[in-house]
């Protein structure tokens, strides 16, 4: 590893000998490797010798002088004879006055006195001479009472003496480091500082694991400490991050200080690394752990202004059961409030693993908001069974409205992973349960959850009816954050009938949720006002909304809605013409979530339709998918795009015949909800399947006319449209559109039925990379995956295609995102070296 030390070498060649250099830096900088590699660049010829200072308990006199000594028989008697110091010194600057001479000092913070007086005698010498000097040390280890601080001192004014200062890697380094080996440069950066020491160990060590040898060589460290600064590091480990001076014994901190293993800042304290601090955690004994954790617990629960996400972490290591009752749920209250739903969730989960022995009341909170956190987060499985938990603890103490309530949110956790009969059934048992009983705000969350079912099922009339007594209720008793989801779901069930009442609900909807801090009702709205536009295909709304929706989520770790809006986004692009970015998006959502069923019919659907119509390999696959997963929903809003997918990938093929089958149950069950773009595409295609279809007359227009398609920005049906015209000139230029847009297969459905017709002047097929590669790959893009499948890294392919390893990271990510696939192995492995199977 010798990134970003080219400068620094160049600073060694600028010096003229007749100089002594301290080269600086911490421990594991790369000050050997430094001047080394100075070393190895001198002109034939130069003699250079090295001496080492080593951290004995006794250090040996004049260490780095016997080690020169062997190639001087002259110094190496003086120093066997026990001469005097003059006598020895003198020798050595006579071995200095030979040309071409570089001598290397290391580890001088490990010098005895006689080195030090030596370096000292030559330092104010050395300009006369023709050699060079070179004394590395570690400048974290000299403080103030170290004695080379006296050297340094001494030597200050002295022209011929220089000082170099070797800096950490920079986290660009880092990345160009870690990126080829599928490691997180900005990960590996925090960890290690940039100490190239602690990056190459770590870039060896498997996923997370502290490597050993940087184990060993912190804790060689600390060994050579006084029992007093032992313990303060021991205590100062196990606080993440940095500790209050008052926590440790001060005389303990200055010799760790001292020793450089430690950093003061203000009333702080902490570790120079992440992993000297792990490293020293790792290594404190077991018995030891929960005591110094309680005394830490202690201190900080006197203090003022302590986050309780620490009192909690210190509170569950400590096995303080009570503490952590009392902390983590103001932790995860706190963290909620910041918009961070992920930590939110950890420390719900930490409270309740030490609730066993709390009121039942407590215990029920604490599981209905973790599963409530759980589900934001993105942890769907995790929601629903602590929610459950929740509901039957609710159940034993009698509190029917909190068991309906959760039951109603449950609902809808089953929904985003598939399970929409146990969501509607949960539902309807919540709103049952409560009808009974005199109206609550618990009644209200039950319909306008049982609403949203219905508005997801595509029954809008339902969801207005219901959704619209959830809005009075909510407003009756003042309950904000129900009112805000009730008028969402009552919103998005406009948007078939009236879209410009569907935007003042849903945005009426998300300024209720802004109101009262409700962070996961404002996702849903911008969602619902993304995808509801995009639905009926009005892509300027869609997009605006689901990119500041998938802001939203990202900044708040909404991992369950920003999947939603990631997968719809993927969808709009994909109807616009945007193939690339939708399939980088689709490709994105299938991988990093899988849970939410939803949003993997979405991404599922675009993947097998572009495939389809690029003529891509294994377009079944991901079609069979969105449509096993549709089928197990039941809702047209899953079934439609499924079944119109499954119904084009079939007429591409030439498989007329089996688009009947694959689209007329839907179909009926598009007619039975009124659904006009559902009805449009699906009685379109059994209309191309030679089926006698009457349109109804709330289709949508494009359906009706065959025109409208390129106002709206739909491309592929624009270009489909033009084919379709009378004049041939149209049909020719629908063509070259097809052809432009890289969809082949109907690009020669196209040509094939023109030349039959009788058109002449077709355009020829391109006979370029992009038509030969199916998946639309570049020239470059196709050599680099070539190299991907021999399992080579970005540096590597970057040194055979002489172009940098961050190029050939753009080119990656490039590629995985037309291929549609996740990984590097996966795209060598499915596609091969050409771009196809």
């Amino acid at each position: 590893m010798f990134l970003e030390r080219e400068p620094l070498v160049a600073s060694l060649r600028e010096i003229r000998p007749g100089a002594m250099v301290f080269v600086a830096g911490e421990a594991g900088i790369g000050k050997t490797s430094l001047v080394r590699e100075f070393c190895a660049t001198l002109p034939t010829g130069t003699v250079v010798r090295y001496g080492f200072c080593d951290a004995l308990g006794t250090p040996r006199a004049l260490g780095p002088l016997h080690d020169i000594a062997r190639a001087s028989p002259k110094l190496a008697g003086l120093l066997t004879d026990g001469a005097d110091r003059h006598t020895i010194f003198t020798a050595f600057l006579e071995l200095l006055s030979d040309p071409q001479t570089v001598v290397v000092v290391e580890d001088a913070h490990w010098a005895d006195e006689a080195t030090l007086d030596l370096l000292l005698f030559v330092g104010r010498r050395i300009s006369e001479l023709p050699a060079l000097v070179v004394v590395t040390y570690r400048s974290e280890e000299v403080g103030r009472d170290h004695t080379l601080r006296r050297v340094l001192g001494d030597l200050a004014t002295a022209p011929s003496v220089r000082r170099l200062q070797v800096p950490a890697l920079t986290s660009e380094a880092v990345a160009a480091l870690a990126t080829p080996l599928g490691r997180d440069g900005d990960e590996v950066f925090a960890v290690t500082g940039g100490n190239p020491f602690f990056v190459t160990e770590v870039l060896s060590a498997p996923g997370d694991d502290l490597p050993a040898t940087v184990r060993d060589a912190v804790l060689a460290r600390a060994a050579r400490l006084g029992p007093a600064a032992r313990a303060v590091l021991d205590v100062v480990s196990l606080v993440p991050d940095r500790a209050e001076v008052a926590l440790v014994d001060a005389v303990g901190l200055e010799e760790c200080i001292q020793a450089g293993m430690l950093l003061l800042e203000g009333r702080s304290v902490r570790f120079r690394h992440e992993l000297a601090r792990r490293a020293v955690e790792s290594d404190v004994p077991a018995v030891r752990v929960p005591v110094l954790h309680g005394q830490i617990l202690d201190y900080l629960a006197e203090a003022d202004e302590i986050d309780p996400a620490r009192l909690s972490y210190h509170a569950e290591v400590a096995g303080d059961r009570a503490a952590v009752l009392e902390h983590a749920p103001v932790a995860a209250r706190r963290a909620a409030e910041l918009g961070a739903h992920r930590q939110a969730a950890a420390h719900y989960a930490r409270a309740v693993r030490h609730a066993d022995n709390a009121q039942i009341a407590v215990q029920a909170e604490l599981w209905e908001r973790h599963g409530e956190s759980a589900d934001d987060s993105g942890d769907l499985a995790e929601g629903i069974r602590s929610s459950q938990r929740a509901t039957e603890l609710w159940q034993q103490v009698g509190e029917v409205e909190r068991q309906g309530a959760t039951m109603a949110r449950c609902s809808h956790m089953l929904w985003k992973t598939g399970r929409n009969a146990e969501a509607h059934a949960l539902a309807r048992q919540a709103v049952a349960l409560l009808a009974d009983r005199p109206p609550s705000p618990a009644l209200a969350q039950a319909q306008a959850a049982m609403a949203r079912l219905l508005m997801l099922g595509r029954d809008m009339r339902g969801a207005i009816v219901l959704g619209t007594t959830a809005v009075e209720y909510a407003r009756q008793f003042g309950d904000l954050r129900t009112l805000g989801r009730a008028l969402n779901s009552v919103g998005s069930a406009h948007w078939l009938m009236d879209p410009v009442r569907a935007v003042e609900l849903l945005e009426a909807s998300l300024a209720t949720a802004g109101e009262v801090g409700d962070d996961a009702g404002a996702a849903q709205a911008m969602m619902n006002l993304g995808s509801g536009a995009g639905e009926i295909r009005r892509y300027a709304l869609a997009d605006r909304w689901l990119a500041e929706a998938a802001s939203w989520c990202a900044a708040r770790d909404l991992d369950s809605s920003l999947s939603y809006a990631l997968a719809w986004q993927s969808r709009s692009r994909f109807e616009q013409g945007q193939w690339s970015e939708a399939t980088a998006l689709a490709g994105q959502v299938v991988t990093k979530y899988p849970q939410h069923v939803p949003s993997q019919i979405v991404v599922n659907t675009v993947l097998g339709r572009l495939r389809a119509r690029r003529g891509d390999p294994d377009p079944e696959g991901p079609l069979s998918r969105a449509w096993e997963l549709a089928v197990r929903t039941g809702d047209l809003q899953r079934l439609w795009p499924a079944a119109a997918a499954r119904a084009e990938h079939a007429w591409l093929q030439g498989r007329i015949d089996a688009v009947e089958g694959l689209v007329a149950e839907t179909y009926e069950h598009s007619l039975e909800l009124e659904h006009p773009w559902a009805v449009g595409e699906l009685g379109s295609w059994l209309r191309t399947a030679g089926v006698t279809v009457e349109l109804p007359g709330y289709v949508a227009e494009p359906y009706k006319t065959g025109d409208g398609w390129r106002e709206l920005g739909c491309t592929y049906e624009a270009a489909l449209a033009l084919t379709e015209k009378a004049d041939p000139e149209q049909q020719i230029a629908g063509l070259q559109e097809l052809q432009q847009l890289g969809a082949w297969p109907a690009a020669e459905l196209v040509a094939r039925r023109l030349r039959q017709s009788g058109v002449q002047g077709l355009p020829r097929r391109p006979r370029g990379s992009s038509r030969e590669n199916p998946a639309n790959l570049t020239a470059r893009e196709t050599e680099v995956l070539a190299l991907l499948a021999e399992d080579l890294t970005n540096a590597e392919i970057g040194q055979r295609l002489h172009i940098s390893p961050k190029t050939v990271d753009h080119h990656v990510s490039s590629i995985l995102g037309k291929l549609g696939v996740a990984t590097r192995q996966e795209a060598a492995r499915r596609w091969g070296a050409d771009g196809r199977r």
